[in-house]
């Protein structure tokens, strides 16, 4: 008899969230959501700041990052929020997506 694999007790329903200051703002993980960040991020005529500010967008949805930019964080804070929100889609940890940023700009 052939062995069956499932998914069933595997699937994810909880959302991840990532706290800014004292709001929290959750995370859409879902399939579609991380296919267009990744889409965003491989577009070669976006500048890092636009691809960065979309892949927010689509995580985080409309309305928290207008509000995290009324907030005008550092740009350090906005690298690190962006870190913490593909760690979050990802599923990963946040040191294992800075160390592939920073691979990648060391080889660059």
């Amino acid at each position: 008899m052939a062995k069956l694999y499932t998914l069933d007790d595997k699937l994810l329903t909880e959302v991840p969230e990532i706290r800014v200051g004292d709001k929290v703002y959750p995370v859409d993980n879902r399939q579609k959501t991380v296919m267009e960040i990744q889409r965003a991020m491989e577009d070669p005529a976006a500048d890092p700041a636009g691809q960065m500010a979309r892949a927010l967008k689509l995580a985080l949805g409309e309305a928290a990052q207008r509000e995290l930019d009324a907030r005008n964080l550092p740009y350090p804070a906005v690298q690190a929020l962006f870190t913490l929100v593909l760690a979050a889609v990802t599923g990963e940890e946040a040191e294992t997506v800075q160390r592939r940023f920073r691979q990648a700009r060391d080889n660059a």
